[in-house]
């Protein structure tokens, strides 16, 4: 049965903890009594003043669904999406909206021949108020954290928090919600949350799959569609980090039907990595049994035996340097992504795999070993294709198989070069990687 969803409002309005802005190191603007950043997150302000506000100040209601959402003040310079057209009139919106179309859409559009993302988004921007501050939010934020521009911090947090309460009232009407531009602006808002160091929140996650439980049976096309397989790969991505399944089940509709296209195929795999990370992560569930393992293991063979010549991977020795990984570049981000999702649905099943009882102890040994080898090369494959990429889109898709498979590396040469790929590419994208170098460097210290 579908997991029921609601979109928590009192999430949104809850003051975080007092010790936040310390924790996350973010300055003070120096506004006083209250400096801005704490203003629009509601928290206490412990830079602008040596103590806490009040802590009647500092509670916030708890609300229904019934209630309204009172905007919080935004600086002066804050320009409202109501009105997209007019909004993109300002030249600093207009940039950052650039920035989105221009170095971010790449990130949704990997597995999109399409390109819904680049093209058919920044289109509907124009005509949508959510989908344009949901831009603004992400696009902001991650120019703040990838070129310290912190000054972008706060309009961030405004178009963050101006979605939200458009959220809010598009969940009075079902049918208004369940449409492509909400799908797509929840995919980029979640990201906000990632780049804004939040990376466990589900709410945004909660509420694509309302949006997805809600639909008629059957597979979507266009943009509803392409959101989906976005909202997915995140939902992998913080699954894989944090080792757990998802937040969505996933039923056999959604499984494109029909190969017509290399994106297909990676979205085919994307599936059957879902499929296998809500079978074998699951804390509750029980061990496989042989023949679930069997059929699981099948399918992904059975993708890997279809993939055309284009998949392969090629091995230039020496493109890049010297490396302690193998140079295996692909022509297109897809196909490094989807051998990166096959290598790690093939770990997760090396683990999951059910051990026979009547090894003894030898063969035991045998079997660990061989084991850690198995686990060695399909995190030697995955990392590979990841430093062999100059794609920002494919280093975004691999944190989270990096984070699962990385600490599986054998060689501690391996690991240090992956670390400082790893804290390179986190530095490019502004994607916080501090959780994956953490996971890598649980091996070796």
């Amino acid at each position: 049965m579908p997991r029921p969803f609601l979109i928590n409002r009192w999430y949104y309005l809850r003051p975080p903890l007092a010790q936040e802005c310390r924790l996350r190191k973010i300055k003070c603007d120096g506004h006083r009594p209250v400096c801005y950043r704490c203003q629009q997150a509601s928290r206490d302000c412990q830079w602008s003043n040596g103590s806490a506000r009040a802590q009647e100040q500092s509670k916030s209601p708890i609300t229904t669904d019934q209630d309204v959402v009172t905007p919080r003040p935004r600086p002066t310079e804050y320009t409202s999406t109501k009105d997209p057209e007019k909004a993109l009139q300002d030249p600093r919106i207009a940039e950052i909206f650039r920035h989105y179309v221009e170095h971010l859409a790449g990130w949704y559009d990997l597995n999109d021949a399409k390109r819904h993302f680049g093209d058919m988004v920044p289109c509907r921007a124009r005509k949508n108020p959510l989908l344009l501050s949901a831009i603004l939010a992400f696009a902001a934020a991650s120019q703040s954290s990838s070129y310290l521009k912190r000054d972008l911090w706060h309009l961030a947090e405004s178009y963050h928090l101006e979605s939200v309460q458009a959220l809010l009232q598009l969940t009075k009407s079902l049918d208004g919600f369940r449409t492509g531009e909400t799908l797509a602006a929840i995919c980029l808002l979640r990201s906000y949350e990632i780049i804004s160091q939040n990376i466990s929140c589900q709410n945004h996650l909660q509420g694509s799959y309302s949006l997805l439980a809600s639909r008629p049976a059957g597979r979507e096309t266009g943009l509803l569609d392409a959101g989906f397989w976005n909202y997915l790969r995140e939902d992998i991505t913080v699954a894989l980090i944090e080792k757990r399944s998802l937040m969505i089940e996933l039923p056999d509709e959604h499984l494109p039907p029909a190969i017509e296209g290399d994106d297909d195929l990676a979205n085919r795999v994307t599936y059957l990595l879902g499929k296998v990370i809500n079978r074998c992560l699951d804390r509750d569930t029980s061990p496989l049994e042989q023949h679930e393992w069997e059929s699981l293991k099948g399918k992904l063979d059975t993708w890997r035996t279809c993939l055309p010549a284009s998949f392969e991977p090629i091995c230039t020795p020496g493109l890049y340097g010297e490396r302690k990984f193998p140079c295996l570049w692909t022509v297109s981000g897809w196909h490094a992504s989807s051998l990166q999702y096959y290598h790690t649905a093939l770990a997760i099943l090396a683990i999951a795999e059910p051990i026979p009882a009547t090894m003894n102890t030898l063969q035991q040994i045998d079997r660990i070993n061989a084991f850690e080898a198995t686990l060695d090369y399909h995190a030697t494959q995955i990392s590979a294709l990841a430093i062999s990429s100059n794609s920002a889109p494919v280093w975004v898709n691999s944190f989270g198989p990096i984070s699962f498979c990385g600490p599986w590396l054998k060689d501690p040469l391996k690991v240090h070069e992956l670390v400082e790929e790893t804290q390179k590419w986190g530095n490019k994208t502004g994607w916080p990687v501090l959780s994956v170098i953490e996971s890598l460097s649980t091996r070796f210290g």
